[in-house]
């Protein structure tokens, strides 16, 4: 899977990654990182090694969304936009599935354009 560098999910986090295990670094294993705007918050979770990552939102601390297990992806991307925005999209190997979309400036938000069933 093709990541940015550590550097980039840092800066667009402003969280250093927490692993699943002390003794297991950065890039295998599962890492998490963690980022708040306001009343809402993201758990980030990727595992680079096995192309899968999984993302928790939260209102005021009470889970509100939970996307478990997203596999077989092939890249994560950092956009920035001079109007401010900034996000991370997570595409699959697959170039009919459209990626998922993490907002983390201004806000957060995420977004996934899902087809319907008969158009895979």
């Amino acid at each position: 899977m093709e990541i940015p560098e550590l550097a980039e999910l840092i800066w667009l986090f402003e969280d250093e990654p927490q692993g699943e295990y002390e003794d297991v670094h950065w890039p295998v294993g599962l890492h998490s990182f963690q980022l708040t705007r306001g009343a809402i918050s993201v758990l980030f979770s990727i595992d680079p090694t096995a192309g899968e990552a999984y993302i928790s939102l939260y209102v005021d601390g009470e889970e509100v969304t939970y996307i478990k297990r997203l596999r077989r992806l092939g890249r994560l991307s950092v956009e920035r936009e001079r109007s401010g925005y900034e996000g991370l999209k997570l595409w699959f190997r697959e170039d009919y599935k459209e990626p998922v979309a993490l907002q983390t400036k201004p806000t957060i938000r995420l977004s996934w354009d899902v087809k319907s069933l008969d158009e895979w």
